[in-house]
């Protein structure tokens, strides 16, 4: 059974001279043939470049947690929270729910174990960001919600400039909200679908609050995973945003001007994983950071690379309403898809495919 939510590791090559599968055309292909399922927004070197529904408002999935981690540095940085600050695993746990996140929260624990990074049970706080968003950890994105505010969190979609993108919400306390047994499926689906967002947030909070408590962990027993029709309504409601925007949010990154000095230091620090998990990044790279998200029924990823010779790309590309079969093809390719937008020849044979 494919989780409910997970994270998509997209390791990019340390070099751009791959070549172009025939499968990655089918790619481009959905691209052009799928306008209500599909949108592509690349910037390059502040011009933009590819535009295809830079305003269609889609679910976000886990790459809404680049806006969690833009709040973590501008409260470490003011002070607000000290990175170095050591938190108890237990704490964490309290939000995980199993088999909703295709493992990313024990891979991300077994990593730390593996750099030593856990002592008496204790994490750096630090840390936990980076998790939320190299391994994607639902578990501590719910955390980190709690300890930097969500109010805080959402007020980054002003001052980012974001008028289209949803507000953000505890988007795994959501999945109680769809907990039914076959029978009552139906009614649960009503329910939600009846809610107003303001109502529907409301409710994702208290249940989140909930978990904050469950020490015992009897709540979370009590948790039913929902069957798939229950899923696309959760996937349906989940914060959505733009391809536009999104691009938006990777080029205030990339530019290395829009933050302070220090927010930068610490949001790189956060952002840009694919140095960790591939060294040779470092030889075509000077920055590249990204974050994506899926459900069984989405596939995102919104990104930024600087490379050595100083060209700038950042980018954002969204999938929705995907059967098994799409989702198995566009994830197997996103890696490509995200290459080509990288690379100078590649982009611009993209935007000419995408154009015909």
């Amino acid at each position: 059974m494919r989780p409910l939510l997970f994270t998509c590791l997209l390791l990019l090559a340390s070099h751009l001279g791959y070549t172009q599968s025939p499968v990655a055309d089918l790619v481009v292909d959905f691209l052009r043939n799928n306008p209500t399922r599909s949108a592509l927004y690349v910037i390059r070197n502040d011009t933009v470049l590819i535009s295809q529904r830079p305003d269609q408002k889609m679910p976000l999935a886990s790459a809404v947690k680049t806006i969690i981690a833009i709040e973590f540095a501008r409260q470490a940085v003011a002070g607000k929270l000290d990175p170095a600050e050591r938190v108890p695993l237990a704490d964490l746990d309290l939000y995980y729910l199993p088999n909703t996140d295709g493992n990313a929260h024990p891979g991300w624990k077994q990593q730390l174990e593996r750099q030593n990074l856990i002592v008496n049970e204790t994490v750096p706080l630090l840390e936990v960001a980076k998790g939320m968003i190299q391994f994607s950890s639902n578990a501590n994105t719910e955390y980190l919600l709690d300890r930097l505010g969500i109010d805080a969190v959402n007020a980054n979609l002003k001052t980012l400039n974001l008028p289209n993108h949803d507000t953000i919400y505890p988007i795994v306390s959501a999945l109680f909200l769809y907990s039914a047994s076959p029978a009552d499926s139906a009614k649960a689906i009503t329910t939600a679908r009846g809610l107003s967002a303001k109502s529907y947030a409301a409710r994702c909070l208290a249940i989140h609050n909930r978990l904050k408590l469950d020490r015992d962990g009897a709540y979370k027993k009590a948790f039913i995973f929902p069957a798939m029709s229950l899923q696309k309504v959760w996937s349906d409601r989940l914060p959505g945003s733009t391809v536009r925007e999104y691009a938006s949010i990777m080029q205030k990154i990339s530019s290395r001007s829009y933050f302070p000095p220090a927010v930068q230091t610490v949001l790189d620090s956060i952002m840009e994983w694919p140095f960790t998990v591939n060294p040779g990044n470092k030889d075509v790279y000077a920055h590249i950071g990204m974050k994506g998200g899926s459900t069984a029924f989405v596939l995102t990823n919104a990104f930024y690379a600087e490379t050595l010779k100083g060209n700038r790309v950042s980018a954002a590309v969204f999938f929705n309403n995907l059967t098994p079969a799409e989702f198995d093809m566009l994830s197997k390719q996103l890696n490509s898809i995200t290459l080509r937008c990288i690379g100078k020849m590649q982009s611009a044979a993209l935007a000419a495919a995408l154009a015909k």
